[in-house]
């Protein structure tokens, strides 16, 4: 029997970089905060602005 494999979260890279400058930081700890393996406030600070950013970029895509 196969053992099941976690499943891989994908990013936004651009979404990544651009919180990489903002605070930085790598962008492992990044993806690590955004996974949940992390938990601090910087961690809080990541997921909002990727979420923010993430929104952001979606309404922009629906208006083309």
């Amino acid at each position: 029997m196969d053992k099941e494999t976690k499943k891989k979260n994908t990013y936004n890279k651009e979404i990544l970089n651009r919180i990489k400058e903002k605070y930085g930081i790598s962008k492992r700890f990044i993806t690590m905060s955004l996974s949940g393996d992390r938990k601090s406030e910087m961690t809080d600070k990541i997921r909002k602005d990727y979420k923010k950013m993430e929104i952001a970029i979606t309404e922009l895509l629906k208006t083309m």
